[in-house]
């Protein structure tokens, strides 16, 4: 564990669905917070910068120096040729970020977010940090903000990386794919077989492990975050629809295709069970340990949203 003493943490994409519970999570363990913002509001009691990764002047942090800085800020593009360049503006990015950070005698530890889509499709195996990398959909393009962190982890720089798996909650992908369809059509939705595996967590436990890792992490590492054994995405279906009394209905792979393109459709039916090396991540004390009590809170977050 890292010795160093964490008192300032800033939040990169701190307006975020992962970024608004990683801030009220500092909060709640006593950090002071900043946050990095474009447009939207983040929890009270939190200074933010208004900016954008790709031309912030991160000079302006060193009148008051942070001890941590955790990057949840993904530059994104909704079709092919956006990803593509967002991938590109994003590497472009996380490397004036790294020169600026080598101008400091301290830097401070840079927790940088990426995800389990990484890895590609797995099957049933358990995978954990050592994995070789082969990512898929959106991370084909995505994955390049990356590279730039990976050659200098453990090297010159205190960095880690984070990779989240399916984060489920309020907002995001469950909120568009399940939920409000759920509501609509009174049908939870099945892509394909429904054999491919899913690991979960919930914002919260992803948003407290990532709090732990600025915390107490020791830079120069890559964490798998996780909580949930993972589960078929049938049985996720079938507990999706009993908890929200719904239907079951099944859409064929080359349909989901026709109808979201390639990535969704890979990112939708790829198989992964993660796991970790890590003891910090193996031993956190998770809220919602498993799939169905981590349903039920995404399923009571988006009714609280309403």
């Amino acid at each position: 564990m890292s010795t160093r003493k964490i008192k300032h943490i800033f939040v990169l994409g701190g307006s975020g669905f992962i970024g608004r519970a990683v801030i009220s999570s500092l909060q709640r363990r006593g950090h002071r917070t900043s946050a990095l913002i474009r447009r939207s509001s983040v929890p009270g009691g939190v200074e933010t910068f208004s900016g954008d990764i790709r031309n912030f002047d991160w000079r302006v942090l060193e009148k008051d120096l942070p001890d941590a800085i955790i990057h949840l800020a993904r530059i994104s593009g909704r079709h092919k040729l956006s990803r593509w360049i967002a991938g590109h503006q994003g590497r472009k990015a996380s490397q004036r970020l790294l020169q600026w950070l080598k101008t400091l005698d301290s830097p401070p530890h840079l927790i940088f977010t990426s995800g389990t889509l990484v890895y590609g499709d797995c099957g049933m195996a358990a995978i954990d940090e050592s994995a070789p990398l082969r990512p898929i959909a959106f991370q084909r393009d995505y994955i390049r903000a990356e590279y730039p962190i990976l050659e200098v982890l453990g090297k010159t720089l205190p960095v880690s990386i984070v990779r989240p798996p399916w984060v489920i909650g309020g907002d995001s992908w469950f909120r568009r794919f399940y939920f409000e369809n759920a509501k609509r059509d009174g049908t939870i939705t099945q892509f394909g077989s429904g054999e491919n595996l899913m690991s979960l967590i919930h914002v919260d436990d992803c948003a407290g492990q990532i709090c732990e890792i600025a915390s107490r992490g020791e830079p120069g590492r890559i964490y798998n975050i996780c909580a949930c054994p993972a589960i078929a995405q049938s049985r996720f279906v079938q507990l999706v629809a009993e908890r929200m009394e719904a239907g079951i209905g099944v859409l064929p792979v080359e349909k989901l295709r026709q109808k979201y393109g390639k990535a969704v459709q890979e990112a939708l039916t790829f198989s992964l069970n993660v796991a970790t090396r890590e003891p910090l991540i193996r031993d956190y004390p998770n809220r919602f340990p498993d799939a169905l009590s981590a349903i039920e809170a995404a399923i009571a977050d988006c009714r609280g949203n309403d």
